[in-house]
């Protein structure tokens, strides 16, 4: 993995998500910067690569969905850095959402499970859903049940709505599994959700996740 990698995380008022994420950072050997709530910004920290010697960086998007976060807020953070440091590069990487996390979220789920809600923050991005979409199929795939896609807010099923799809299909222990990277106010929507409709167990957060920190290093080294 490359030295000079900064992991970039939305951010969070709640201070259960930046704790999180720093432990991410840390398993992954990489330094962190947060868009919004939380300190320190990623530009600084690119300046501060830069200014130990640093001549090429990677920001590497600590996000799950291909969606405005990743497509809009990362090539911002990348110019500001290459602005204040001319003489610096800094790439951005894909996010870390991939169907490779699907053994992650299977992971703790009790036995006789039929049915799997997998919980997402929501994307008006077609694309994200979709990605989300494809994760919980593949996760169903993995489990031999099957398994729906719900979300915290924007267009597609609710968490809930979800659990109650997978009962109509004839599922009587649906579980739920949390696509999030860490916790948080929408994974907490979405959970409730899914509680009040009777799921059996929730999983928690990705967090520090082998599969997740397997993923950092994998982008991360694509992009260097």
């Amino acid at each position: 993995m490359p030295d000079a990698v900064v992991l970039v995380a939305h951010g969070s008022p709640d201070p259960r998500s930046p704790e999180a994420v720093r432990e991410i950072a840390a398993a992954a050997r990489a330094r962190v910067g947060f868009l919004e709530f939380n300190e320190p910004d990623p530009v600084e920290v690119l300046c501060e690569l830069a200014d130990g010697g640093a001549s090429r960086a990677v920001a590497l998007p600590l996000l799950l969905t291909d969606a405005y976060h990743s497509r809009t807020d990362l090539p911002e953070v990348a110019r500001r850095a290459e602005e204040e440091r001319p003489g610096l590069t800094v790439t951005v990487a894909r996010p870390v959402g991939d169907e490779s996390l699907a053994q992650a979220l299977v992971r703790g789920l009790p036995e006789g499970v039929d049915g799997l809600a997998v919980l997402a923050a929501g994307t008006r991005v077609d694309a994200g859903r979709e990605h989300v979409a494809a994760v919980a199929a593949a996760t169903g795939r993995l489990l031999g049940v099957p398994a729906r896609a719900g979300f915290a807010s924007g267009p597609g099923l609710s968490g809930g709505e979800a659990v109650e799809e997978l009962r109509a299909l004839g599922c009587g222990s649906v579980a739920a599994a949390c696509y999030f990277i860490a916790p948080g106010k929408l994974c907490d929507v979405a959970v409730s959700s899914a509680r009040e409709a009777g799921v059996v167990h929730v999983g928690g957060p990705l967090g520090t996740a082998p599969e997740l920190i397997a993923l950092i290093a994998d982008r991360a080294g694509q992009s260097s």
